[in-house]
């Protein structure tokens, strides 16, 4: 197995495990928990069909409309729920509903564009999702006892602003350097898997109520 499989495959498991563990682990309480679990189905159901239709030789772009649309959609409610500045909930709001709606008639009137890569709708869909990510970083220097989501937003940060670059690039540069740059994607994707798994660990497994009780003793 070659190194760059490996990654992949390794970041692959981890997204398995992590939506299996955050699915068992969701609880109403939490309403932000939600759309972090729809996410992860979102995230593993996309990756399922991608290979599946990989493997088919089967052009398999048109899921990449889905999953920036879908990854835009909840981790922006995800971040709506998080966030106490109504400046920043209010500009959430705008841009959630003004992004998903454009972009959903765009590609329902260019339905040719469903099988091309779209640099553009990267970068809208990503960008907002940055911004909100930073404020929650500052939020949560604010109030240092409070830990929930930071393990997930720092890997989030550093994967969506560096694949976002990546992806912008698109096919540029020498077979070389494509592959050593989506090798970089694969580790950084990884990376962001394990630390979601951290914050599953930290924050939400449950607690081991392990207790032992002293049998009596009995006189022989």
């Amino acid at each position: 197995m070659s190194f760059d499989t490996f990654l992949t495959n390794a970041g692959y498991f981890f997204l398995i495990i992590n939506t299996l563990l955050f699915t068992i682990s969701y609880h109403k309480k939490d309403k932000a928990l939600k759309y972090f679990v729809l996410y992860l189905i979102l995230c593993f159901f996309i990756q399922l069909f991608s290979s599946l239709l990989s493997d088919l030789r089967q052009n398999n772009l048109f899921l990449s409309h889905y999953f920036f649309i879908g990854q835009f959609i909840f981790l922006s409610l995800f971040f709506f729920k998080l966030n106490s500045l109504k400046k920043i909930k209010y500009l959430n709001r705008v841009l959630t509903f003004t992004v998903a709606i454009s972009l959903g008639l765009f590609l329902n009137k260019n339905p040719k564009l469903l099988k091309e890569w779209n640099v553009l709708e990267i970068a809208i869909t990503s960008i907002p999702l940055l911004i909100y990510s930073f404020f929650f970083f500052v939020k949560k220097l604010d109030n240092n006892k409070d830990k929930k989501y930071i393990y997930f937003n720092s890997g989030f940060f550093i994967y969506t602003l560096c694949s976002t670059l990546i992806f912008s690039l698109g096919n540029i540069g020498t077979r070389t350097l494509k592959l050593y740059v989506w090798n970089m994607n694969s580790f950084l994707y990884l990376l962001f898997q394990i630390l979601i798994f951290v914050e599953w660990y930290k924050n939400f497994r449950p607690p081991l109520n392990l207790t032992f009780k002293n049998k009596p003793r009995t006189n022989r």
